[in-house]
């Protein structure tokens, strides 16, 4: 049996078929909220993120006008939404106790690296790194749901990946 593809389910569930945005929220959730936290650094700021930007989703899908994907557009929420938490805040982080893995192939240790080296960078450069190399957004995906051009996307990713590859060998140099 193939699954409805997520136009066919938005279109669906801006129709009023609650049980086609169930699915949406489904295969999303994850991942938005994979991106949510490593933008806040907040457990419970992401899940807050998920939750507001997945109801904002629901009410807003009649003026959802297909011309993106689906996917872009609910990340570009999620995003504003987890933007909104930076800004109450005054940009500041409050850090996770516990980060679920982000893949079993990766040995423990290198994760907690990775993940602390990405809580180092400046949201800006975070969430670029996240969109595309956590959650797994194209270059030109992730300019539409951050609203950022994509030459502004191609550089901040680069200046991302240098600075996490140099806090990376800076912590092995540095280890015992």
């Amino acid at each position: 049996m193939q699954s409805a593809s997520d136009e066919v389910l938005a279109r669906r569930a801006a129709d009023g078929d609650e049980s086609a945005f169930e699915e949406l929220v489904v295969r999303y959730q994850d991942r938005l909220y994979t991106l949510a936290l490593r933008i806040t650094l907040s457990d419970a700021d992401a899940y807050d993120c998920v939750q507001e930007g997945l109801v904002s989703a629901w009410r807003g899908l009649g003026s959802f006008r297909f011309n993106a994907r689906f996917s872009t557009w609910i990340y570009r929420i999620v995003v504003r939404k987890a933007y909104d938490v930076l800004e109450r805040r005054g940009r500041t982080a409050e850090p996770v106790d516990e980060v679920p893995a982000t893949s079993v192939d990766t040995p423990a240790e290198a994760r907690l690296d990775l993940l602390d080296a990405l809580a180092a960078l400046e949201p800006e450069f975070r969430v670029v790194a996240v969109a595309c190399d956590v959650v797994g957004m194209s270059m030109d995906e992730a300019a539409i749901a951050l609203d950022l051009p994509a030459g502004t996307v191609k550089s901040r990713l680069h200046r991302a990946r240098a600075r996490l590859a140099e806090s990376l060998r800076t912590e092995r140099e540095t280890a015992p």
